[in-house]
């Protein structure tokens, strides 16, 4: 009697320690999605508020030189400036 259950314990043991194996696997990869999860969302955030204020102030500083040429362009006797295009012709 002993011989013909052997099999059927050994395929038992071996299935209880698969299934353990993948709750004890699953476990630690939810465990780690939400540790790390946060972190790199706060990142991706603070990188794209980064971004966003960079170009804020070159948008900014682009518009403020522009002007300042356009008051030198009127206020100066010199003639407008001429592009490169136009001038390579």
């Amino acid at each position: 009697m002993q011989r013909r259950n052997f099999p059927s314990i050994l395929l038992y043991s071996f299935g209880l320690a698969l299934a353990s194996s993948l709750v004890f696997n699953g476990f630690l990869l939810y465990q780690q999605h939400r540790q790390y999860r946060p972190d790199e969302y706060e990142l991706e955030v603070a990188d794209n508020v980064m971004f966003r204020q960079q170009l804020l102030e070159c948008v900014r500083d682009n518009r403020q030189k522009d002007s300042l040429i356009r008051k030198l362009e009127q206020f100066s006797n010199a003639p407008p400036l001429r592009s490169h295009a136009k001038g390579k012709k």
